[in-house]
């Protein structure tokens, strides 16, 4: 039986739900929401949708940061489409937040084409034969490429766009060759990159990336971001991404 969900204070005004068999949010969804900050107009009327949602963390923490932003939401699984719902109503953030459940394989059946400002996912990184399957059916479909891929988030952004605009995402660093090429196969240029290092002498754990649609080439790679000094706390610029939810990434 499946643990009642339970309540976490991330800021003064934003409460999020997370539930046992329901994947939690992570390192990654707070670095994805404070990455794509750079594309609301902090006074004016923006309107963005994060893909592959799961209980659509970054999407609220984008809202709660943002009084003028709208965000909707697009998720498979209906419990965590539920936990979503649940934390927007708890935050006061309900009015401008809206999720369904769906896939992203379909998104011409959900929603208008060029509808929105900027997209951001937190996708499926690793491959459906790759890795250890988890037990819980949830984790594996949010963790392998089993029900979507990378090519699949693309396609679905291309459509969602209007020509310039921009794509977040968090992937990680090995699958960079199938980044870029799902990219440009589907009308997307990769222009800013940031690597993300959980200490700086050790590899980087994860990457983050923003995409336009129809841009032409020019990739700009931006100084590393630390997680951890040497000291073994949060560094900080991880302070301030916990924080704030916002950060430059030059």
């Amino acid at each position: 039986m499946m643990e009642a969900p339970k309540l976490e204070k991330v800021s003064e005004t934003l409460y999020v739900y997370q539930q046992k068999g329901v994947f939690f949010y992570g390192t990654d969804a707070v670095l994805l929401s404070a990455y794509a900050s750079s594309c609301v107009r902090p006074n004016s009327k923006t309107r963005g949708i994060e893909l592959c949602s799961g209980t659509a963390f970054a999407a609220l923490r984008l809202l709660d940061r943002f009084p003028h932003l709208e965000m909707s939401a697009l998720e498979i699984n209906k419990d965590a489409c539920k936990l979503s719902r649940m934390s927007a109503e708890e935050s006061g953030l309900s009015e401008r937040f809206e999720v369904r459940n769906g896939d992203v394989c379909n998104v011409r059946s959900e929603y208008a084409s060029e509808r929105f400002d900027f997209v951001i996912c937190n996708p499926p990184y690793m491959t459906a034969t790759s890795g250890k399957m988890c037990a819980d059916d949830y984790k594996t479909v949010a963790r392998h490429e089993i029900l979507c891929n990378i090519g699949d988030v693309f396609k679905a952004a291309y459509y969602l766009l209007g020509t310039g605009g921009s794509i977040f995402i968090v992937y990680r660093p090995d699958r960079l060759s199938s980044l870029f090429s799902s990219a440009k196969e589907n009308g997307f240029e990769i222009k800013k990159m940031t690597f993300v290092f959980s200490k700086i002498e050790r590899e980087p754990v994860l990457v983050l990336c923003e995409a336009k649609k129809q841009a032409k080439e020019g990739l700009r790679v931006t100084a590393p971001f630390l997680i951890y000094g040497e000291d073994g706390e949060y560094t900080e610029m991880m302070k301030k991404v916990s924080k704030e939810g916002v950060i430059s990434f030059g």
